[in-house]
């Protein structure tokens, strides 16, 4: 249904969409969404709610029920801490109605002497419709005032239980049901509505009850990220204040990257920096070594995939404005052109290695391993140069100086395959990048940029420092390196790197503590400090 509503700070929004109203604990949205019911004809459900339902529910004429429901409702408005406790008076005004509708479809079955259709629509119907399809294993009963529910998938015959029995869960499902199905007004708001509720419960019920009240506009007030997400045809602000509320512009977020530090509940709101890194989550040294490096709830760090995706996450994140942290993104050097690499996201920091990995043959972290294992830091470095330097000839040695000349030609076809190039005519775009290759003359290009390349690995190898490592892929190296200190797998090492960082679990006066903070030294010329 089309309703217009006013949102403080906002002004009018018209359409049929739901609202999102989305804050963090104390940032004034409940006294938000109070204007907000003052201001439009709302049915409020608090989030401060009793849910615990009498095993026999009140007796009373329908109006005083209805008197008793407005009367806690209307408490909201003035004093939300105060728990609302209208469960019982609803679920027996929902009885009575039903009772009422049987009653008279039947007397006009009487009086004309004739079956009618079976009544299936009574609020109360569609309740227990909702809770069937929320939990089909379940089966409400509450036609009389002794509701019970019994199961459906019991191994064997089970006698139903009382409502005061209820999960959590199943208790909340009845309340935020019952409340839908009598509300007056034409909008519904919900304070808090994923309460009580795991998540993906919250997603379901709230899909159902929208559809149960189509003539209705339901408004959200939430903390939870997650369940915003899931109103995927929401307006969607943020609550600045206890009195106004701005726009959310989510769609500027990859739905990847949305749903994964959007959906991190509120941790992006008190974190003081999101940081985002090329990767996935739980797979490779990256994922492991970010989740110790950062180690406290200031900093929230997450994978993003490739560089494009870490681009475009955190100039989304800048954008739409959810968190007042700072966001920073980091991206490996890799084999990209400088011209690639210098025209990254404002926010964004190219590590000058070639990528995570490569800091780990860092000569101040090479020395810091010797040392533990040890060995004299020297030797394993001199060692360590030779050994890159003789594995970097031949065959080797020209796979990287391809795949660096492959990153440029990729660059220049990037510049070929534009959308102006194509036309509505076939044989026009032919011509069109027919003639954009020929001007490249890439044969040409290609000779040349091999021996440029070619030039500059041999560069990185023979100054043996940073440049080599920003030239050379990190992995391989690392390789190389854990076999001069001894070990039999790269695992090992980066696995002794990680442990050795791990704040968190190292005990007082660990040895591997030692070499953590050696490590963490060298690294922080490549990475942000590891707490704001």
């Amino acid at each position: 249904m089309q309703v217009k509503i006013k949102i403080p700070g906002y002004g009018e929004c018209d359409s049929e969409a739901p609202i999102v109203i989305l804050g963090p604990n104390g940032s004034g949205k409940t006294q938000l969404a109070q204007r907000l019911a003052g201001e439009n004809p709302v049915s409020a459900i608090s989030a401060q709610r009793r849910i615990w339902v009498d095993d026999n529910l009140p007796v009373q004429e329908e109006q005083q029920l209805r008197q008793n429901v407005r009367h806690q409702i209307d408490r909201w408005r003035q004093h939300s801490w105060i728990p609302t406790e209208e469960i019982n008076f609803i679920l027996s005004n929902l009885i009575q109605d039903h009772t009422n509708i049987l009653t008279r479809r039947n007397e006009e079955a009487i009086d004309l002497g004739k079956p009618l259709e079976p009544v299936k629509d009574t609020r109360l119907i569609l309740l227990q419709g909702l809770w069937n399809r929320v939990f089909p294993n379940r089966k409400l009963e509450i036609g009389g005032f002794f509701p019970k529910v019994s199961r459906l998938d019991a191994a064997r015959p089970t006698g139903p239980y009382l409502l005061r029995q209820m999960s959590d869960g199943e208790r909340t499902v009845l309340y935020m049901g019952a409340r839908v199905m009598m509300a007056e007004q034409p909008i519904i708001l919900v304070d808090e509505p994923e309460l009580h509720m795991h998540s993906r419960l919250a997603v379901e019920f709230w899909d159902e009850a929208e559809k149960l009240r189509p003539d209705c506009r339901f408004v959200y007030v939430t903390h939870d990220l997650n369940f915003t997400l899931s109103r995927r045809r929401a307006v969607l602000l943020i609550a600045r204040s206890s009195e106004a509320a701005s726009p959310i512009l989510v769609d500027q977020i990859p739905s990847s990257v949305a749903a994964e530090v959007l959906g991190a509940a509120t941790l992006p709101f008190y974190a003081r920096r999101i940081f985002l890194y090329e990767g996935e989550s739980g797979k490779g040294f990256a994922s492991e070594f970010f989740a110790v490096w950062f180690d406290g709830d200031e900093t929230f760090a997450m994978p993003c995939g490739d560089r494009n995706s870490v681009s475009a996450a955190v100039s989304g994140l800048t954008k739409v404005g959810v968190v007042a942290a700072e966001v920073i993104g980091l991206i490996d050097r890799d084999f990209y052109s400088d011209e690639v690499l210098h025209a990254v996201t404002n926010g964004v920091t190219v590590l000058p290695l070639h990528e995570v990995e490569s800091m780990l043959c860092d000569e101040r972290v090479v020395a810091a391993l010797a040392e533990h294992f040890g060995k004299d830091p020297v030797n394993v470095w001199n060692e360590f140069l030779a050994r890159v330097r003789k594995e970097y000839k031949g065959q080797t040695f020209n796979g990287v100086v391809a795949r660096r000349v492959r990153s440029r030609v990729g660059d220049l076809l990037d510049g070929v395959f534009t959308g102006s190039q194509v036309v509505s005519d076939l044989t026009a775009s032919t011509k069109n990048h027919t003639a954009r290759l020929i001007a490249l003359d890439l044969p040409l290009k290609t000779e040349t940029m091999f021996a440029e390349e070619s030039k500059r690995v041999t560069a990185a190898l023979v100054s043996g420092g940073e440049e080599m490592l920003a030239i050379l892929p990190g992995k391989h190296l690392l390789s190389l390196l854990r076999d001069i200190l001894g070990l039999s797998d790269s695992s090992e090492l980066t696995s002794l790197v990680v442990r050795s960082l791990d704040r968190n679990r190292l005990a007082k006066g660990d040895p591997l503590s030692v070499l953590g903070s050696k490590i963490e030294a060298a690294l922080l010329h490549y990475l942000p400090s590891r707490r704001v």
